[in-house]
């Protein structure tokens, strides 16, 4: 097989660009600030206060989060989107036909995927609706694996694609890639109609999609979903319209809330334990592939003994030491799970932490990345766990620049905690961190068995079969204790008594949900 792994230059810019304490912000967009009065609520229409902005609107060619969950990837579709409703049981990275109809795997590298005859562009101004080909499929996934695209690693494993029919596409693959529908569903795989772009610059001029939001862009960065009224499946979305509201900082958010201005924000812990629950309600929403790593250089002395590394892990308390910092937060390897099934129990999980084992002399240093105040205390907190423990410990705070280069480029520390670039796929995580072979591999872990597992988790299209590698993968990366997911990303969303049933899934950073949550 071809390994794939996750290159360190695509992760460096993902670290410094999306990895931050409100981890949907591009900072290098000016932000405007809101200040407008209180007005009635639009009847049937969510209003959302989300901080930062998008670049641009080519999702093929942009690398933003916001894009994805509030920008111009909520006007287009994929061939495949993820489950995300009321309903879903989490963790989930489930995918389900959006644009297609059905699909199969003929063998390991050929996948066959029919389109829906249903589904239709929606009209503008020079351009007719008409269905969806699979020529727009064929522009459309070419267009985004261009050499030089920052998406071009979602069909790296693809040779070729082709239309068999008006209404069908064929995947020949170099190799079986069991992650490919989730790549086929990453917010950046969205299809586009190329006659509907005649003379319109792609990056601020109008979307038309297929799905169930018209989407337009104001001038003010303010963006509003239209429920399309020819969108063909059923039910969905559940409100008439969505406006994002953008906002300088989450303090603002929570203004526009109190005013009535705001349906729904974000807040973080002390905010929400300063508010009114008696008129507002929350949901956190688990982030798969996004949090704090805490890692040991196993390619040191005493550090590449085994019995050492598992002392270390051992000492810790991490949800105590989330508790002390971010508040809310998750414990687990760090490997994005497809399927309630993939998670390990909370004891076979929690009994690789807590334990008593071997102590070195040695002094030790803890990198700690810089990325807010929530994250030095979190690093501290672990710090005085070792240090309880018996160790020496030493804490060097480091800035982000200076962490992206000493930590994930130069591999050049002892023990370090600090945030992960954006993973989406269980392949990515385990292929690129964890494989010996792996080009993010800046622990050093290497062990014949871990690289079968994982090799085999990659290639396994079999659900029952994927589930059962899933499991003794993260177990043998656990025993080795090379790196684990010390605070899964959580994030607080508030909503008032307008907001109905909203999900608890932003998968792979897409906006799915939001064609499920309803309002009075």
């Amino acid at each position: 097989m071809v390994l794939r792994q996750i290159g360190l230059v695509v992760m460096g810019i993902a670290l410094l660009a999306a990895c931050s304490g409100d981890p949907t912000t591009t900072p290098s967009t000016p932000i405007p600030t809101a200040t407008a009065a209180p007005l009635p609520a639009p009847e049937g229409s969510l209003r959302v206060a989300v901080v930062g902005a998008a670049p641009h609107q080519d999702l093929h060619r942009v690398v933003s989060e916001w894009a994805t969950l509030f920008g111009s990837g909520l006007g287009y579709n994929r061939l495949f989107r993820f489950a995300a409703g009321p309903g879903t049981e989490l963790p989930s990275l489930r995918v389900e036909c959006d644009l297609c109809r059905s699909w199969r795997f003929v063998d390991d590298t050929t996948l066959e995927i029919e389109l829906d005859a249903d589904a239709w562009w929606q009209e503008a101004e020079g351009f007719a609706s008409r269905p969806v080909a699979a020529l727009d499929i064929l522009w459309s996934l070419e267009r985004l694996r261009e050499q030089g695209s920052p998406h071009d690693s979602l069909l790296s494993s693809v040779d070729s694609i082709e239309a068999t029919g008006e209404n069908s596409v064929r995947f020949h693959l170099y190799y079986p890639d069991a992650d490919l529908l989730l790549k086929l569903a990453s917010p950046y795989a969205v299809i586009m109609a190329p006659d509907s772009l005649n003379a319109i610059n792609i990056r601020t001029g109008r979307v038309v999609g297929a799905g169930a939001w018209r989407y337009v862009r104001g001038g003010t960065g303010q963006v509003t979903l239209t429920a399309w009224d020819d969108y063909f499946r059923d039910g969905e979305p559940v409100a008439n319209a969505v406006q994002f509201l953008p906002v300088a900082d989450l303090t603002t958010g929570v203004a526009l809330l109190d005013i009535d201005r705001a349906d729904m924000a974000q807040v973080n812990e002390q905010q929400w334990a300063d508010m009114d629950k008696s008129r507002y309600g929350s949901v956190v929403v688990d982030r798969q592939g996004r949090g704090v790593l805490f890692g040991i250089n196993a390619s040191r002395e005493p550090l590449n003994g085994k019995a050492v590394r598992q002392s270390i892990f051992g000492a810790l308390d991490p949800q105590a030491a989330i508790t002390e910092s971010f508040g809310i937060g998750w414990l687990g390897l760090g490997m994005p799970l497809v399927e309630p099934s993939w998670s390990l129990d909370e004891a076979d999980l929690t009994s690789y932490f807590l334990t008593t084992g071997v102590l070195v002399s040695k002094p030790l240093t803890l990198t700690v990345a810089n990325f807010g105040e929530s994250f030095v205390t979190h690093g501290e907190v672990l710090a005085a766990q070792l240090r309880s423990a018996g160790f020496d410990i030493t804490v060097d705070v480091v800035s982000r620049g200076t962490y992206l280069n000493r930590v994930w480029q130069q591999r050049d520390y002892d023990l370090f905690v600090g945030p992960m670039p954006p993973t989406d796929t269980p392949d990515a995580f385990m292929l690129g961190l964890l494989h010996s072979r792996g080009a993010s591999n800046i622990t050093g872990a290497a062990l014949a068995e871990l690289d079968t597992l994982i090799e085999d988790l990659s290639v396994e299209l079999d659900a029952t079969n994927r589930a059962d590698l899933a499991h003794r993968a993260q177990e043998t990366a656990l025993e080795g204790a090379w790196l684990f997911m010390v605070a899964g990303l959580s994030e607080r969303w508030v909503f008032n008594e307008r907001v109905i049933d909203p999900p608890r899934a932003f998968p792979q950073g897409s906006g799915d949900w939001w064609k499920y949550v309803g309002v009075e």
